[in-house]
Formats: C-alpha cells, structure tokens, sequence
C-alpha cells in the first residue's frame, strides 16, 4: 500500500487482503478538498495505473479509517466484478436522455404544484432531475453494500460508521427540502425513498436503531406509532414524507426479497462476485419500481465517461426534440 497514514490494524488488514485479492497496490491520500465520502479513483472506471482513496483532512482517527474502508470495499467489489469480465455501469446518451427528459416535463405538467411554474424553470428541471437520478441511483446500491460489508469486516469501526451515517442521512434526506414546491412529489418521494430504505436496511443489517429514518428524521418520527387504519384514513396519505415512507418500505422489501442480509452475512471471497451481482439486481429493482427503465442502460464506463462528458450536448438534443428549441 502506497503512502502511508497512521491508520488501525483492522483497516490495514482490510487493505492487505483487498490488495491481494485484487493484485494491486492502494494509495491514500489526505485532501483538503476531498468531500466527506471521500474519493475513490481507480483503475477500472478510469484506466489509469493507480488505484487512490483520497479522504478529507478534517477526518482523523477511526472516522477517516471507516471513510477509507468503504471506498476500498467499492474498489474491491469493482475489481472482482473486472476479473471476471461482468464490470459495468449505469449510463445514458442522447436518446435515452430525450426519453427521461420527456417524461419528467410531462411529470411536472401533471403536479399541481409545477403545472405553472414559469416555462424555462421547466425546461431547466428536466436536465436537473434527469442528471440527480443518474448520480443517486449509481451510488446508492453500492453505498448499502459496502457499508454492510465493512460492518462485517470490521466491526472495531462500529461507532464511527453509526456516527457518519446518522449525520450523512440527516443531510441526505433533506437535500431536496427546500426545493420540493419546484419539482413534481414523485420525484421528491422517489428520491427520499432511496435513502430511507438505505437507512432503515443498514439499521436492520447492523443492529442498530438509531440508524432507523422513522427516528432520525424529524418528519418521519410522526408516522412510527400510526396504525395501517390510521395511515388511510388520515391526512398523513397526501404527506410527502409518508409517501417517501411507502416507496422506501417497498424498496426494503426488494432488498428483503434479494436475501441481502444474508449473502453479505459473512463477506469472502467465494462471496464477493455474488455481492457485485446483487449490487446490479438492487438497482434494477429500483429503476423498475420508480417507473424509470427508459431513463438510463448498463454500458462501460468508458462509455460512462464520454455520455458524462457529453452531457450538454444531450442536453440540447433533447430539448430540440422535444420543443424543437435549444
């Protein structure tokens, strides 16, 4: 492992075994603008030599050990996935853009609450929600994975992985708050309910309630001790944190149904490759359930990169197509 930090024996032996598994060599880096998950730059999504986890400066002791911990789980689960020839990325080009771009104008014509925003607000929102939706749901499956994993792995690394997902949910959950009269609820509830059925399933995996969004979200405590009568019958139905609540149960279930729990029970790895597999399956799952199919499609991350690159350019061949204008 290259540069070398003062870090715990446990993230160490993480390192060594993910090393040896991979036949590659770690380097860490400490950023001053690193964000607070930290970056991850490897090898299979960009084709350079060097695989780098690059953590923030302000993290220190067993916080940053658990920040370095996760991306290196996602280094792992990326290079078994490589080695066996079935690596692959969520991407989209031009057509499939125009596709969710059409879709989400006529979302937000449908909403009462956007019908009547002012025209270039509409058109700035599709881009908007399209892009939003690509980042979450190619980050959110694995987020869940690899913290289960680490949980697993190293437990020493407990308190500090409860400390940085309680805060990270809290601002997760909340990132779309102040904007939810300017988009459709559907894509508010959809959204929301991604991070709640991450939260609650990693609360459930690690045995640890305080991970639980009915308790750490102010908004979501209301709906923990309604009843299902209560529920339908009650104002809380046309509650946009309750629909949140609805969409993340169900996305829960499909966690459930995906036995989850325990293929990442005890991670090695004769198990690594099936994780990687599930991975793909949860978002899969997800796009079904959010209606969202048309929006994006598995491709390389070459590929990845050029749309990612690209994407202005998709941008404006969409709203051609769509109002016959840039």
């Amino acid at each position: 492992m290259g540069n070398k930090y003062e870090i715990s024996s446990s993230l160490q032996s993480l390192l060594d075994h993910i090393e040896e598994q991979l036949g590659t060599t770690i380097h860490l880096s400490r950023k001053q603008e690193a964000p607070r998950k930290g970056i991850l730059i490897d090898q299979y999504d960009f084709h350079g030599s060097r695989n780098v986890i690059a953590f923030s400066n302000q993290q220190i002791g067993m916080l940053k050990d658990f920040v370095i911990a996760q991306n290196a789980i996602r280094l792992l689960l990326k290079g078994i996935a490589a080695k066996n020839d079935n690596y692959r990325v969520l991407s989209f080009d031009g057509k499939s853009a125009t596709a969710g771009m059409e879709q989400i104008y006529l979302d937000v014509l449908k909403d009462e609450k956007t019908r009547h925003l002012d025209f270039w607000i509409k058109k700035k929102l599709m881009f908007y929600l399209y892009m939003l939706f690509h980042e979450s749901i190619i980050e959110l499956p694995w987020t869940l994975l690899s913290n289960v994993v680490v949980a697993k792995l190293c437990p020493v690394m407990r308190n500090a992985q409860v400390y940085y997902l309680m805060k990270e949910s809290m601002r997760d959950m909340h990132d779309l708050v102040s904007f939810k009269d300017y988009i459709p609820r559907r894509y508010f509830v959809m959204h929301n309910g991604m991070f709640f059925a991450r939260d609650l399933m990693l609360g459930e995996v690690m045995s640890e309630m305080k991970l639980n969004p009915m308790i750490n979200i102010p908004e979501l405590k209301k709906f923990k001790n309604l009843n299902l009568m209560e529920m339908l019958t009650h104002r809380w139905q046309k509650n946009p944190w309750y629909q949140t609540k609805l969409v993340g149960d169900a996305m829960v279930n499909i966690l459930k149904e995906l036995k989850l729990a325990s293929i990442c029970e005890y991670p090695c790895p004769d198990t690594y490759n099936q994780i990687y597999q599930v991975g793909e399956e949860i978002t899969n799952r997800w796009i079904r359930l959010m209606q969202i199919e048309k929006y994006y499609f598995w491709d390389t991350p070459a590929n990845q990169a050029l749309a990612i690159r690209n994407q202005d350019n998709f941008e404006k061949e969409a709203r051609m197509m769509i109002f016959g204008e840039e």
